[in-house]
């Protein structure tokens, strides 16, 4: 496929500041890998496959690299994992902390995504910028797993996150929380409910096809605010807050997870 035009650039800053023979292959997971990238909202996620585990100067080497492509590119967040790619092999239980870097901190040792929904991203909608294609490595998947691990998220993070917002209508009332739980939920629950992956947007078009109406408001909003439009909530601030509560926790006792 071809790139959005600020993700390869970012995409080339990394390739060309990291030394020859230490990247074996770079690749992109995340929204651009179902076709989708909102400028000054989407992240550039990637894996980053190494020749071999990096000593302490090629730790320096990548953390040099990730402070001149945040320099080159203030405005797109590049953000993921550095690992072997016999790393993707296997579940990623068993893969150890590696070099991680997200808004623009570099960790020696993180687990940034090293996650099941991280490694089926790769394998059924990654997207290849350098090395051998993804489509070619061995990539650990399984199905129930993934499912598994879903339905954990929902039922400690979001569960939590429900919590919070119904506490902090204030907090649950601001665009950027509107945004996240919404679409963050509704992706979750779309992967449980059709099997399927989606964007945080397809997954809030979606939304608007499966959920009672009385969610559609905020779901139409969370979209708005993702891409632009016209405010579903103009001056009724408290009214966003309390309808983002209310689908979180609604999405969150569905599934199971209260």
């Amino acid at each position: 496929m071809t790139l959005p035009p600020p993700v390869a650039a970012v995409c080339g800053s990394f390739l060309d500041a990291v030394p020859p023979g230490l990247v074996t292959g770079l690749y992109l997971r995340g929204g651009i890998g179902f076709g989708e990238w909102v400028p000054g909202r989407s992240d550039v996620d990637f894996v980053a496959t190494l020749a071999r585990r990096p000593d302490r100067a090629e730790l320096d080497v990548l953390r040099r690299a990730h402070e001149q492509v945040a320099a080159a590119h203030p405005d797109v967040p590049f953000d993921g994992a550095h690992l072997l790619a016999a790393d993707l092999a296997a579940d990623p239980d068993r893969c150890p902390d590696v070099p991680c870097v997200l808004h623009r901190h570099f960790e020696d040792e993180a687990r940034y995504d090293i996650s099941p929904v991280g490694w089926h991203e790769l394998a059924w909608h990654g997207v290849t910028v350098a090395g051998t294609p993804h489509a070619h490595l061995e990539i650990w998947t399984d199905r129930e797993r993934l499912l598994d691990f879903t339905r954990d998220n929902l039922a400690t993070y979001w569960r939590d996150t429900a919590r919070a917002l119904a506490a902090s209508p204030a907090e649950a009332s601001r665009e950027d929380a509107c945004c996240w739980c919404v679409l963050g939920v509704a992706r979750l629950d779309h992967l449980l409910v059709t099997g399927e992956m989606t964007t945080k947007s397809g997954a809030g078009r979606w939304g608007l096809t499966h959920y009672p109406a009385r969610f559609h408001r905020v779901l139409r909003e969370a979209l708005r605010i993702r891409h632009g439009g016209g405010n579903e909530y103009p001056d009724d601030d408290d009214r966003r807050g309390r309808d983002t509560a209310d689908f979180t926790a609604h999405v969150v006792q569905r599934s199971g997870g209260d």
